[in-house]
């Protein structure tokens, strides 16, 4: 089938995360977007709403990747498969994508959004995990996967790293998407409140001995030790300022939703914690501010496979 799909790249959409590992086991709640599995801010509704606040920055750190048509491409940890659809016009009918994620409804949302791309290529998905890929040797030209090293223990991603080895074409190329969350803002919070939970939070991925949500500019350093050959690094700032988008805001006020449910856990003082109670009952108090400004970073790693 021969068709021309024609991509709208508005000026304000974005996305957020996917794949989460052993992050909140056993707390599976709506207020922390988790899926079946167990793993937080995963849900496909979830990821979705990330996407659309930061689709250009997202899709344009995708199309630097370098994918040709024809490739065989992997999506390692693919979450709602927002990334797909983008994938799939890249390599074209030639190519191959394979969507991999842990949990079965973020599979099923995956395959909806590949059903009906113009000119298809072969789509295959699969529940299973990153760290014991179920793959053959040297089966595909590029294996993409965006936030999800950030959920991984330091021995996890070097098992994670050695499955994608395994899995590349001799010289294929891994590309890796993830967060540095030491520049996220959300003004004008209060910058106490904001940075005592920030401080907390990244503290508690410490403490799991997880990479955590601020790992993605040290990621570069952690693959080239991991046995890769590093071609290329890049960072994107996601910035969206007032007047905010429809997606923006409301990926912004389930992200306050998100952050008021984890506070508890903080330990943070009581004031804090009633100050993201009240804000999570009036997100607009903040979003309709004529000075409100979301800011995230991200970094993209593309690296070679060096010989095994």
């Amino acid at each position: 089938m021969v068709a021309i799909r024609i991509r709208v790249c508005l000026p304000e959409p974005a996305t957020e995360v996917r794949y989460c590992r052993r992050f909140a086991e056993g707390n599976i709640s709506t207020g922390k977007n988790s899926t079946s599995t167990g793993h937080e801010a995963s849900d496909a509704s979830w990821l979705d709403l990330h996407f659309e606040s930061s689709r250009p920055e997202y899709e344009d750190a995708l199309t630097q990747v370098g994918m040709q048509r024809g490739w065989d491409v992997l999506d390692a940890g693919c979450g709602g498969g927002s990334f797909l659809p983008l994938i799939c016009e890249l390599i074209g009918s030639n190519g191959s994508v394979t969507a991999l994620d842990l949990a079965p409804e973020n599979i099923q949302r995956a395959e909806d959004l590949t059903k009906d791309v113009p000119d298809r290529p072969k789509v295959r998905t699969r529940v299973g995990s990153i760290l014991s890929l179920p793959f053959n040797h040297a089966s595909f030209d590029c294996v993409w996967s965006a936030n999800v090293m950030q959920y991984l223990t330091p021995a996890e991603f070097q098992q994670a790293t050695d499955e994608v080895r395994r899995v590349l074409k001799p010289g294929g190329i891994l590309a890796v998407k993830d967060f540095d969350s030491t520049l996220l803002q959300m003004l004008p919070m209060d910058h106490g409140v904001f940075t005592r939970f920030m401080t907390a939070r990244l503290q508690t991925f410490r403490d799991k001995g997880v990479l955590g949500t601020d790992c993605g500019s040290s990621l570069p350093g952690l693959l080239r030790d991991a046995g890769m050959e590093i071609v290329w690094r890049k960072g994107w700032l996601v910035e969206r300022w007032a007047p905010a988008g429809e997606h923006t805001r409301d990926y912004v006020r389930d992200l306050i939703s998100y952050f008021t449910t984890a506070a508890p856990d903080y330990g943070l003082p009581e004031s804090d914690q009633h100050y993201w109670k009240e804000l999570a009952a009036n997100p607009g108090s903040l979003l309709d501010q004529p000075d409100f400004c979301y800011r995230e970073f991200f970094v993209l790693t593309v690296c070679r496979n060096a010989a095994i």
